[in-house]
């Protein structure tokens, strides 16, 4: 089953994943479970519950059904390949301007993973009453799961626009092969709904592994600021300010990314959890043999020298040291020539076959002696306090410019302990403001899966792209319909062989 539309009408039990074991990530999910025999028990709620987190964690080699390759949990970075911070010949179709319907990859995988998450979602909301639970667990667990279909429609809406909506769980009912492709405000209604019940159903404690408040108020605002809502994506975030429940981790930058320095983050605000050995992350390999992913030198040259100036204007940037007095969360992100992995290996670029000369190291234990099939246990962080603070600067100085408030949250993010690059001068207009904060969440997440999202919530894919020449010597190209991708071409033959006319290809393709 590879398409969405496929899971719609074969009724994919997905939710069930991990249903024979107690240990919830032990084994494959079975092909589907007779719900007369499930749903009876609150452990039962429990391993469904589990195999809607799994797909936070499905991705490339992670041994388990439905693997979807790069892109997803540990394989999350790739997704900076479609934006000016790195390169992956596995993604260049797109990032050159050449998607097609048939592509594959992650233009295929990004739609269809999504309604596998989805249809897991509906199918536990369809069922989970019959459990006989206590009002308020009920209750939390059904908005963790909203919170969770919430977070894969909004995947969907910003790649592919207009899409499939069903809050229901889909059945063998011939209607269900009818559905078009509903608006994608009408969507992101659906979803502000979903985060809504989520906000005012969930925990306002710490993260301990499950969703809580904080989880689903920093997806709402990143919802708004998607449709450039400023004032409510200003106001969500600084609930999460002010809730004072999540702050800036204070044991170093890098560690935010490796265990222990995961476990009771209070920066950590969601992100998928991987269990050695029977869901584990291939990250400490598959950086550091694989030349498949390489941060680029556009990246690495926005980095500023430790006064807080750019290598272009600043007097400690000496071009034969270009990574001495830089920003340490140069060192913390990118492997640079001559820097120690693999537990003690100078890096060579030209060994590896790593063209654009650096290599992934966030989220890398470099003091290990990593071979191929290293199994690692640190989880990947899909949201974090930083990002919320850069948020809510982002859409305060929209509404008000650069007040005080604006200033105190990214200076909070630049001054960590650890990183403590000097404060961002006062006296900036808000086209400044904008800018610096831009390039704050640029450096901060860099290598974090977010900065292609951003670039097509400011509008500047199409800009930035096409100024982007790769290692191979290949310079990008973003024709103005791939700003909206293609659903894939089987979901339009399935569609078609089922008499559905309602549903459409995107415009360009």
């Amino acid at each position: 089953m590879k398409t969405a539309i496929k899971y719609l009408i074969l009724f994919f039990m997905a939710t069930l994943m991990f249903a024979c074991k107690k240990n919830l990530l032990d084994q494959n999910p079975p092909a589907d479970i007779d719900s007369k025999v499930f749903w009876k028990t609150k452990n039962d709620a429990d391993i469904a519950l589990a195999g809607i987190y799994s797909f936070f964690i499905q991705g490339f080699n992670y041994t388990a059904s439905g693997n979807t390759g790069q892109g997803f949990g540990a394989g999350t970075p790739y997704w900076e390949s479609l934006s000016d911070n790195a390169y992956s010949g596995a993604y260049s179709n797109i990032a050159q301007g050449a998607i097609t319907p048939t592509v594959g990859g992650l233009q295929t995988d990004a739609y269809t993973t999504s309604y596998r998450a989805i249809q897991a979602c509906n199918t536990f909301l369809a069922n989970v009453r019959k459990i006989n639970l206590p009002s308020a667990t009920l209750y939390q667990y059904i908005a963790e799961v909203r919170f969770v279909r919430a977070y894969w429609y909004f995947m969907l809406t910003q790649l592919y626009g207009d899409v499939v909506l069903s809050t229901n769980q889909i059945t063998l009912n011939p209607a269900n092969s009818q559905l078009g492709r509903s608006p994608k405000s009408v969507v992101t209604d659906t979803i502000l709904n979903d985060l809504t019940f989520a906000a005012n159903n969930l925990p306002n404690t710490a993260y301990s592994g499950h969703a809580v408040k904080a989880t689903a108020l920093g997806y709402m605002a990143k919802v708004y600021l998607s449709r450039h809502q400023y004032q409510l994506a200003a106001a969500t975030a600084n609930t999460i300010i002010t809730d004072g429940k999540f702050s800036i981790y204070t044991g170093g930058y890098k560690n935010l990314f490796l265990k222990p320095g995961q476990n009771g983050n209070p920066e950590i605000i969601f992100s998928g959890r991987y269990q050695v050995p029977t869901a584990f992350s291939p990250a400490d390999y598959l950086y550091t043999y694989s030349s498949s992913f390489q941060p680029l030198s556009y990246l690495v040259n926005d980095y500023e020298c430790t006064d807080g100036q750019p290598i272009t204007t600043s007097p400690l940037y000496n071009p034969a040291k270009p990574y001495v007095n830089r920003d340490p969360r140069l060192l913390a992100t990118i492997l640079t020539p001559g820097v120690l992995y693999k537990g003690g290996i100078p890096f060579v670029p030209a060994d590896l076959g790593a063209t654009a000369g650096f290599l992934n190291k966030k989220g890398i234990d470099s003091t290990r002696a990593t071979v191929i099939g290293t199994q690692s246990d640190q989880d990947w962080v899909y949201l974090r306090y930083a990002d919320v603070l850069l948020m809510y600067a982002e859409a305060q100085n929209e509404v008000s410019g650069p007040d005080a408030s604006v200033y105190t949250a990214v200076n909070a993010v630049r001054t960590r302990p650890g990183v403590n690059m000097p404060p961002i001068p006062a006296g900036l207009s808000q086209a400044d403001m904008r800018a610096r904060i831009r390039h704050e969440r640029r450096i901060e997440l860099a290598l974090e899966g977010q900065r292609y999202f951003d670039l097509k919530r400011w509008g500047l894919d199409r800009v930035i792209i096409p100024t982007i020449k790769d290692p191979n010597a290949a310079q990008r190209t973003f024709p103005l319909r791939d700003t909206i991708w293609p659903v894939p071409q089987t979901e339009i033959d399935i569609a078609k062989a089922v008499g559905n006319t309602a549903f459409k290809q995107t415009p360009g393709y």
